[in-house]
């Protein structure tokens, strides 16, 4: 049982991953204004946001080998996507002048609901029994060059998203 719910939880990061994805404004679903709110604080929250992402990505990965940390991970990135979706449905931050589309209203609807079995199934995983520390075939510079790309992409999805949330 322990493989599926491996796969279950690194399935569940994916998705929930791709759908935040999908909200990076400037794209085809988060075009709502964010002018009014100081660049500073939408820059940190894009950080965030990114940051979950690419934690969330890695996360599924190292839940397939059967590390016990990714379960510690995933329980948090589980609640972060719920508290980031609660958060913009309760119109609580960020709020935008502009009224929600229909497909981001549905998008986080379904990101909200994702979050609470990745939640309880990542701490299933984290109760299992023979957690532990999963070994890494990686060379230093294999390691090195996967986080120096994730550095880059990450800054240029921060900068992107930042700027195109503050068009006026």
């Amino acid at each position: 049982m322990e493989n599926y719910l491996n796969y279950a939880v690194a399935g569940l990061l994916l998705l929930s991953t791709g759908l935040l994805a999908m909200l990076i404004p400037g794209g085809p679903i988060e075009n709502r204004n964010f002018s009014h709110i100081s660049p500073w604080v939408l820059g940190i929250f894009n950080i965030f946001l990114t940051l979950l992402g690419i934690a969330s990505l890695a996360s599924a990965y190292f839940s397939v080998v059967g590390s016990g940390m990714a379960a510690m991970v995933s329980v948090i990135c589980g609640i972060s996507f719920f508290l980031v979706y609660a958060l913009d449905l309760g119109k609580i931050f960020p709020i935008s002048p502009d009224k929600m589309p229909r497909a981001l209203f549905v998008i986080e609807v379904s990101g909200l609901i994702l979050a609470i079995p990745l939640t309880l199934l990542s701490l299933l995983e984290m109760a299992m029994p023979n957690r532990g520390a999963a070994t890494i075939d990686m060379s230093a510079t294999t390691i090195i060059s996967v986080l120096v790309l994730m550095v880059v992409l990450g800054l240029g999805i921060v900068i992107f998203a930042t700027k195109s949330a503050m068009r006026k």
